[in-house]
């Protein structure tokens, strides 16, 4: 069935959305921007299709993400180390490893640029966004995660894989620019050093 011209005014929207915020920021970027880079002939496009910018924002975040949930899912479930110093390593790469992947296509790029555009604003919560959207693998993740440092107490342990969440994309911002800048590094190679950096994090012990 051929797309109608609603489905190309937003897809248009969301792409040229992921694409300014991703170059320019999330604070540099206006609605009137968006609608431009899109051919939108009305201006009031984006409230028309989404209601809000806002609303349009955490489209991007999420059409992307589900695929990358999905891989999660599967990769979690492959883990079956039983020492738990390396089944907290493994969990973390399983974690990570769709999201740096997808730095390997353009696409991918723009995308990990705007989701660490995004990260920063105070009016979105990503944690809290990705439970909204049903993304049960960080769910398991986090479950998997606590079972191998009991040894440190909950609350730091909560902190910590907030703050995981964070550093991971910053993490993949940086692959990106590896990338960018001709470096021959391999994703299998980038996350194992990633999931190394984030497990050791949330592993440490509490003096």
């Amino acid at each position: 069935m051929p797309r109608s011209s609603h489905q190309d005014t937003r897809s248009a929207l969301l792409q040229s959305a992921q694409r300014l915020i991703a170059e320019r920021g999330l604070g540099m970027v206006s609605v009137k921007d968006i609608t431009r880079a899109a051919g939108a002939r009305n201006p009031s496009a984006v409230h028309y299709h989404f209601g809000n910018v806002e609303e349009l924002i955490k489209e991007v975040f999420t059409q992307r993400y589900k695929a990358i949930e999905q891989e999660r899912a599967l990769r979690l479930a492959k883990v079956d180390e039983a020492d738990p110093a390396r089944r907290l390593v493994a969990l973390t790469a399983a974690a990570i490893a769709p999201f740096m992947e997808s730095c390997l296509d353009e696409e991918g790029r723009l995308y990990v640029r705007f989701c660490l555009q995004f990260s920063t604003d105070p009016r979105f919560n990503l944690l809290e966004l990705v439970t909204e959207y049903g993304m049960p693998s960080l769910l398991s993740l986090r479950a998997q995660v606590v079972e191998c440092v009991t040894y440190i107490p909950g609350d730091v342990v909560n902190a910590r894989l907030r703050h995981a969440f964070s550093i991971s994309l910053v993490q993949a911002a940086d692959y990106v620019r590896q990338l960018e800048a001709g470096l021959q590094i391999t994703a299998e190679s980038a996350v194992r050093e990633a999931a190394a950096t984030l497990a050791g994090y949330i592993g440490a012990r509490v003096r």
